[in-house]
């Protein structure tokens, strides 16, 4: 019998085991991110060019509506609230400065003529100067200008007493009633006036940064919108490639869209700014010089007749009267300053006319104080009130009121038109950038359903 071995040797039967198959070292298959496999094919790709473009276009818009309503808003407070504020400063100075000078000249010695007309252009510039206080109050706008208002409203009727204490005493032929005069007349000239011209000034100060804010370039959004444009060429250009063809129209009416927000922002602040420019250059500019030699000349008028009132007992007003004409006419007058800014040749004629008068007041001033001194009395209360002087101080209060309406006249017409420029911006921008949006979508969109 034959031996079966149980170990050593295969045998005949026995077969060779298989390659092996390796396992995966990390146990997980490979996966790619949404937005890796987007980029890797045409219509991810495009899909994000189209998210891109309407996000690009949209912060577009959005720029040009906020730029549009920011200066529109801007505008209208500088030609509304701004403006009333400053011109009611201005209105309340001039009729208190020209109710202070016409009662004083009711006290000159000696006159006997016109004295109720007087005391009616008295009351009518108490009741001017009432109105613009209200108009101040309902326009200021800080605590610091509510603070002043507050305190004039206050001294309005303190004042209006002394004078009616003072007419009083007057007609009753005591001397008392000077006293009070002086007392009304520094009321007005120490403590009224120059918080009124703390006021104006104030006001004309926030107009020169609105006019600033109002006229500046609108970086943002033109940047936005040239960036835009840029993104919209840019995947016209890479469609065009992809498929062959020339233009999408979709993306061509979007870039057109875009094309025109962008001129449309352009003009419509060049004209804007045009505007607000000849209304500063042409008018709150010069109004600021034009207002302040109205003040001085009325200031200059009340310091004339109580030169006359005192009959040399007090010569402090007679070299305020000196000081306040000069400032006129001076080379760094107020008058010769505004002659600097202004361009409009009726403006200018105003101007020339008030300066040319100044200087013939200041001549007859100087003659009714030589009369004064020599001891004609009579002669120069006389030139005060119905002669040389009166009739060149007229001709210069009637040039300077010429002049300041016409400022005040400009400056409100060329911001009204600068606000009407920009009057259908914003709505324009938010329409042309939605239509873009839609064009735009519409254009990509129909290449990525060529892919399906």
């Amino acid at each position: 019998m034959t031996a079966v071995p149980t170990t050593g040797a295969p045998t005949s039967h026995s077969h060779d085991a298989g390659p092996s198959i390796p396992e995966p070292s990390g146990g997980r298959r490979p996966r790619f991110s949404r937005a890796a496999l987007l980029r890797k094919d045409t219509p991810g790709r495009l899909m994000l060019a189209l998210v891109g473009v309407l996000v690009l276009i949209a912060i577009a818009g959005a720029a040009g509506v906020a730029d549009s309503t920011g200066r529109t808003t801007t505008i209208d407070s500088a030609s509304a609230q701004r403006g009333r504020m400053a011109i009611a400063a201005f209105d309340m100075y001039r009729s208190l400065s020209d109710a202070d000078a016409t009662v004083t000249s009711t006290f000159l010695p000696g006159l006997t003529s016109n004295t109720e007309g007087r005391s009616s252009d008295y009351d009518k510039n108490i009741a001017r100067a009432a109105s613009a206080v209200t108009t101040l109050s309902e326009e200021a706008a800080s605590d610091g200008q509510k603070a002043i208002v507050d305190d004039l409203s206050a001294s309005m009727p303190i004042y209006t007493g002394l004078v009616e204490t003072a007419r009083t005493y007057y007609r009753q032929g005591k001397p008392l009633g000077l006293a009070y005069l002086r007392d009304a007349s520094a009321l007005a000239q120490e403590r009224m006036l120059p918080k009124l011209k703390k006021l104006q000034s104030s006001s004309m100060k926030d107009l020169g940064g609105a006019n600033d804010s109002a006229t500046s370039f609108p970086w943002l959004a033109a940047l936005a919108m040239l960036l835009t444009l840029g993104a919209l060429g840019y995947v016209q250009v890479r469609i065009s490639r992809s498929t062959n063809r020339v233009l999408n129209p979709g993306l061509v009416v979007a870039s057109t869209l875009m094309l025109v927000c962008t001129i449309w922002l352009g003009v419509s602040w060049g004209v804007a700014s045009s505007h607000m420019n000849e209304g500063y250059s042409n008018g709150a500019d010069p109004l600021v010089s034009l207002s302040q030699a109205d003040i001085s000349a009325q200031r200059a008028r009340s310091d004339e007749a109580l030169t006359l009132i005192a009959q040399g007992g007090d010569t402090d007003y007679e070299k305020e009267f000196s000081g306040l004409v000069d400032g006129l006419t001076d080379a760094d007058g107020s008058l010769t300053t505004a002659a600097k800014v202004i361009d409009d040749p009726a403006l200018d004629r105003d101007v020339k006319a008030a300066t040319a008068a100044a200087k013939q007041w200041k001549k007859a001033h100087a003659e009714l104080h030589k009369k004064d001194s020599n001891g004609d009395y009579q002669s120069a209360v006389s030139s005060v009130t119905a002669g040389e002087a009166h009739a060149a101080f007229e001709k210069l209060d009637k040039a300077l009121t010429r002049a300041n309406d016409r400022a005040a006249q400009s400056f409100t017409t060329q911001t009204a038109k600068a606000g009407s420029a920009l009057s259908l911006s914003g709505l324009g921008f938010a329409v042309l950038a939605v239509v873009s949006m839609i064009a735009a979508a519409a254009g990509i969109q129909r290449r990525i359903s060529e892919y399906r």
